[in-house]
């Protein structure tokens, strides 16, 4: 298949899948059902990730399929909420500065993303491959906090307790990266992946409940897994970043909860459990 055919395929798909009769159908789902409203997401987004990962193979350079797929499904997701007035529902919007007393200025997620540096920068990498990797990287932090943080956090807790959506996105954030196994990730990276996820999706999950905003936990996501990408692999070193991040996790999710427990959730999340009142 030419690379050209398969981009003519790409588009035709994408049309159908945003076009204004499924738009309608997702926005009734997600009135019906929001938990299943943010599943269909998720499994839209890994079945894009691998056509991405299948295209990347046929033009014969990694992500250079995926990273465009995944600028297309961010900028359909960036409308979708937009366009129906769900933004500050789902948390695109400005911290404020009196927020981030409540967040350690997220200082503890900036140490774990630059823990990812002290195994050292790969030396197979040229100018095209590392602007591919940042571009997928962005859109990835993107729309897993949409997808995972907004969609599915707001979902569970529009049906059940705060403890719940915490537990259930993290851990569903945590288990969702197995499909890293067909990307060509080793055992090992998988659990690190997994481990390291599982913790971070309930930290993020905290902090959006505290904020409201999901903003810099795009932003931080994105530098992680950048990182993480331009970085030398080793067991070794996947083992004992694992760890570190496991243990700064941990105290910083202590913290979050004291703040929860004095302050209560987020406004934004006391208003109303529709999205329709947060045009």
């Amino acid at each position: 298949m030419s690379e050209l055919v398969f981009w003519d395929l790409v588009i035709v798909g994408m049309y159908d899948v945003t076009g204004p009769t499924k738009e309608i159908k997702v926005k009734k789902l997600r009135d019906v059902s929001p938990i299943w409203h943010a599943v269909v997401w998720i499994v839209a987004y890994v079945l894009l990730v691998n056509l991405g990962d299948w295209g990347s193979e046929l033009i014969g350079g990694p992500n250079t399929a995926t990273a465009p797929l995944l600028v297309v499904l961010s900028i359909v997701l960036l409308l979708y909420v937009k366009r129906n007035g769900w933004s500050r529902y789902y948390g695109l919007r400005p911290l404020r500065r009196d927020q981030f007393g409540g967040t350690l200025l997220y200082l503890p997620l900036v140490v774990i993303a630059v823990l990812q540096y002290t195994k050292g920068f790969r030396d197979d990498l040229d100018l095209t491959a590392v602007l591919l990797i940042i571009i997928l990287m962005v859109c990835v932090g993107f729309i897993e906090e949409l997808v995972f943080r907004g969609f599915l956090f707001r979902g569970i807790l529009s049906k059940s307790t705060l403890t719940r959506a915490v537990v259930i996105s993290g851990l569903t954030f945590g288990i969702g990266h197995i499909v890293n196994l067909a990307r060509g990730y080793t055992g090992v990276e998988q659990i690190v992946q997994i481990g390291m996820a599982v913790v971070l999706g309930v930290v993020l999950a905290l902090l959006f409940a505290i904020t409201g905003t999901i903003l810099p936990l795009i932003v931080f996501h994105a530098l992680l897994n950048i990182s993480g990408n331009v970085t030398v692999t080793s067991v070794e070193s996947e083992w004992l970043v694992l760890a570190a991040t496991i243990v700064i996790s941990a105290g910083y999710a202590v913290y979050l909860v004291m703040v929860l427990r004095k302050r209560g959730l987020h406004p934004d999340f006391l208003d109303s459990t529709s999205p329709a009142v947060s045009r």
